[in-house]
């Protein structure tokens, strides 16, 4: 497990919600080609009537020129002409169609159209906000229900936030636009879960929230610690708090708020654009190299060198996952 956890980097959590993608892309795919196979059969068909039809207008044109032509063959020949003319637009629309790119509608779009499929997406996104905010939930001393309360929200959250990305990619909103949209429905959740956890402690979901980053790496690199399970947790708390510092810092000298998501993934701006997710990539990549220059102070050269490894595989997981999400939830192209 420890090994694993590793390998994914920060984004653990969430793999299941890619998995599921990735099949609703293999399935969209093998949808597509059915089609496309469907239009083929239907173009070749018509190709062949066409061909027939053509052979016979070419034996009425022969016979009406050897013969001299009467009224009944005049409209006979005029009526096949028709036919043929009306089998040449048929057939030429059933290419056009085969050619055609799909537009408007996204990959997932489709999918989430079908019940089920909606369904499945949705329980595997509340899966990954159980893992996210057990510890939360434990913190606050939740009860059963409220826990589960608690997922639902999150997990209504992350559907709600899809629903937006393709809005955004499928309009073409503006930077000002999309800022908009994701603040509200940001607002929108903590005024849900404040209602679940109360006002007084809706800061302590913030900070949580805020500090994400820093919990899971934390806790996914205590793996790769040496040492008993004293030292493994004392160096898991310095690599938490080294973790902290630097994300304020960084975020200061960004300019950016207190309260802004460093985990790519878990930032849905970056789904809907490309360069907010580079920004927010590179920002996370800094992050991290500040930390491991502190970690020095209490890690062995090779742990630093494993946290390394752990650094590259999460940024590059939370890049290929933003990737394959972006393309899912874009338009087909025009």
């Amino acid at each position: 497990m420890t090994t694993t956890k590793l390998k994914l980097g920060i984004i653990s959590a969430i793999v299941a919600a890619c998995l599921v993608i990735a099949l609703i892309m293999q399935h969209q795919s093998q949808n597509k080609l059915r089609h496309e196979n469907e239009v083929l059969r239907d173009s070749a068909e018509f190709s062949k009537k066409l061909a027939a039809e053509n052979e016979r207008l070419k034996l009425a044109a022969k016979v009406a020129a050897q013969k001299p032509a009467d009224d009944k063959a005049a409209r006979e020949l005029v009526k096949l002409r028709g036919e043929v003319g009306k089998l040449r637009t048929e057939n030429a629309n059933v290419t056009a169609a085969a050619q055609a790119k799909p537009t408007g509608d996204s990959f997932l779009s489709g999918m989430t159209t079908n019940a089920e499929m909606k369904k499945l997406i949705r329980d595997q996104q509340k899966m990954a906000m159980t893992m996210m905010y057990g510890k939360f939930a434990k913190e606050m001393k939740f009860s059963k229900e409220q826990t589960e309360k608690l997922n639902d929200l999150l997990a209504d959250n992350v559907m709600e936030n899809v629903d937006h990305i393709m809005a955004v990619l499928r309009d073409g909103k503006s930077p000002e636009e999309r800022e908009q949209l994701f603040a509200q429905q940001d607002a929108a959740l903590l005024e849900k879960v404040s209602g679940l956890v109360g006002e007084e402690n809706i800061s302590k979901f913030q900070e949580y929230t805020r500090d994400l980053a820093s919990h899971l790496t934390a806790e996914q690199f205590k793996g790769s610690l040496t040492g008993d399970k004293a030292a493994k947790d004392a160096k898991g708390k310095q690599l938490y708090e080294a973790m902290q510092a630097e994300t304020q810092s960084a975020l200061a000298s960004a300019g950016l708020d207190a309260n802004f998501q460093t985990i790519p993934m878990l930032n849905f701006r970056n789904i809907a654009s490309e360069a907010d997710a580079e920004k927010n990539l590179k920002l996370l990549e800094g992050i991290y190299e500040n930390v491991a220059s502190q970690a020095s102070a209490f890690l062995s050269p090779e742990e630093i060198k494993k946290f390394h490894e752990f650094e590259s595989t999460a940024v590059n997981n939370n890049r290929m996952a933003l990737l394959m999400n972006r393309k899912m939830m874009a338009p087909a192209a025009k």
